[in-house]
């Protein structure tokens, strides 16, 4: 039931919302509705989404051909809103009630996603349908703003982009590809001019709603801080020839935090960090060492492309 049904004589439903938590999921059981499903709540507290990606008797979820899910929204403790989508995911409400989904379609041999966004009584705002499987999505605390990410994709348009929408107009603002990658959650600026992505590691990163990044630098140096390997060989490719220096010795302490951090069976990484280790080493004209990580390097992995150098710091020592 919508708030136009209300307001045409239909009687409220007043539900009772019992709440679990699972890991990092929130479920709720809504018994006069038989339902059971994920959740996310309003940042004030007032309305509750729900969604469940399975068929009406909930005994098969997940990749289907047939079997609509269900979402719902609850105002307080007023089921205001039930509908049906082929697979609702991630779902995301404003203040005003305003709400997001992810629809990962039924199966098919060809990858596709569809962004939905509703106004509080239910009614459509907007869908966009990608080309793409659709990763995560977001919707401003207000409810003007919102935008969804997709997954890599052959489709060029479409493949890894994170896509924003202004719904006060009901269309799309601009979409790019990220630089920091995909982020675990969206919170948009107050002057609706900047949304920020959300990393469970790092702190927040500002992007303009076209996508110019305002954070590169922090992004880069809390990267480094913590051990990012794969942001220190993005630093080492960037720099010409090799770092040197205060700034090679920098890198070094994040190659040494990154390669404490690996698991003792992911040697492909731990080459790749010696192998970094060691050019910073280079750089510093710290030969012993620099050849020492070089060969550790090797010996996980033949073809990380650091043979020659081998050689060359071994005849310059011998």
């Amino acid at each position: 039931m919508s708030i136009l049904s209300w307001l045409r004589g239909a009687k409220p439903v007043r539900v009772k919302i019992e709440t679990t938590r699972s890991g990092n999921l929130t479920l709720i059981t809504i018994g006069a509705r038989q339902f059971y499903g994920q959740s996310s709540v309003s940042p004030d507290g007032r309305f509750t989404l729900a969604w469940c990606d399975a068929n009406d008797d909930g005994t098969r979820g997940g990749a289907r051909s047939e079997g609509k899910g269900r979402y719902l929204l609850v105002d307080r403790d007023q089921l205001i809103v039930e509908g049906r989508m082929e697979r609702p995911n991630d779902g995301h409400v404003a203040d005003n009630g305003v709400f997001v989904l992810n629809d990962w379609r039924f199966s098919s041999t060809q990858l596709r996603g569809s962004f939905y966004a509703f106004r509080s009584d239910g009614t459509r705002i907007l869908c966009s349908k990608f080309l793409a499987n659709l990763y995560n999505c977001g919707v401003s605390r207000d409810g003007r703003f919102a935008c969804c990410q997709t997954c890599h994709a052959p489709s060029e348009r479409d493949g890894s982009v994170l896509t924003i929408f202004d719904l006060d107009k009901s269309e799309e603002v601009a979409r790019w590809r990220p630089e920091s990658s995909w982020a675990n959650a969206y919170a948009f600026s107050a002057d609706g001019n900047q949304v920020s992505l959300v990393y469970k590691y790092g702190p927040p990163l500002r992007y303009t709603l076209s996508g110019e990044f305002l954070d590169r630098e922090l992004w880069v140096q809390s990267s480094l801080d913590r051990g990012d390997l794969y942001m220190l060989q993005k630093v080492i490719n960037e720099t010409h020839p090799k770092p040197e220096g205060e700034f090679a010795r920098r890198l070094v302490a994040c190659a040494d935090t990154g390669l404490a951090a690996l698991r003792a069976d992911d040697f492909r990484t731990r080459a790749l960090g010696l192998k970094l280790k060691a050019i910073c080493l280079d750089g510093l004209e710290d030969w012993k060492p620099a050849l020492k990580a070089y060969e550790e390097a090797l010996a996980l992995d033949s073809k990380i492309g650091v043979k020659r150098r081998a050689e060359q710091l071994r005849k310059k020592l011998t």
